[in-house]
């Protein structure tokens, strides 16, 4: 008779560990979908990041495509220096000589 209990014991003993590995197995399948997630989040991120750039830089290469052209100089002498072509009309605020 003492054997029987021993048996049914063995038998839970062994059912419980068979459900605590797959219950870690489940664990570690759900924390690698968690992290494939995670991971798939910051691609994303990173790839309209790199989208912005690219039009960032196209930007700059048309700008220095154009850089030596006689339109740019105009435009920055008119910006920083101020300078008018001739035919020009220039109008001066006397609310700023004061």
């Amino acid at each position: 008779m003492m054997n029987k209990p021993k048996k049914r014991t063995f038998k839970i003993i062994k059912l419980l560990f068979v459900v605590a590995v797959v219950c870690m197995v489940f664990s570690a399948f759900y924390n690698v979908l968690a992290q494939i997630d995670d991971i798939e989040e910051e691609n994303a991120v990173i790839a309209e990041e790199i989208e912005q750039e690219k039009a960032i830089n196209k930007q700059l290469q048309n700008e220095k495509l154009n850089m030596h052209s006689d339109e740019n100089y105009k435009r920055i002498a008119r910006q920083t220096l101020g300078l008018v072509e001739p035919g020009d009309k220039v109008y001066i605020n006397s609310n700023d000589n004061k």
